[in-house]
C-alpha cells in the first residue's frame, strides 16, 4: 500500500537524518515506528517482524548485500539523488 504524509520541516529532516545516518529507508523507518506505536497503544499485538527487520531485509543483510555499494557518499538512493546524478551523467561533456 502507498501513504502520503505531510509531514512539518522538522519531522521531515529528522527522518530523512536517523534513514540516511543508519542505513535504512523512510519506509522502514516510518513502518517500524508505526509498528511500535501501535504495539504501545495496545491496538494490534504485534505488527513488527521478529528482530525489527523483514525477512528479505534479514536475508539480504546475510548475503552481504546491504551497505555493499560504495561510491554513496552517505547517500542514500533517493528519488532526488537519483535525479541529480542522471542529470550531471547527462550533461556531462563527451
Amino acid at each position: 500500500m502507498t501513504l502520503t504524509v505531510r509531514l512539518p520541516q522538522t519531522l521531515e529532516q529528522a527522518l530523512d537524518e536517523y534513514s540516511a545516518s543508519n542505513g535504512l529507508t523512510k519506509s522502514h523507518v516510518v513502518q517500524e515506528a508505526l509498528a511500535d506505536y501501535f504495539a504501545r497503544t495496545g491496538k494490534q499485538k504485534k505488527l513488527a517482524p521478529e528482530g525489527g527487520v523483514s525477512a528479505n531485509y534479514a536475508a539480504f543483510k546475510r548475503l552481504g548485500l546491504i551497505g555493499c555499494v560504495s561510491g554513496m557518499a552517505g547517500e542514500s538512493a533517493t528519488k532526488e539523488v537519483v535525479r541529480k546524478r542522471a542529470l550531471e551523467r547527462l550533461t556531462r561533456p563527451r
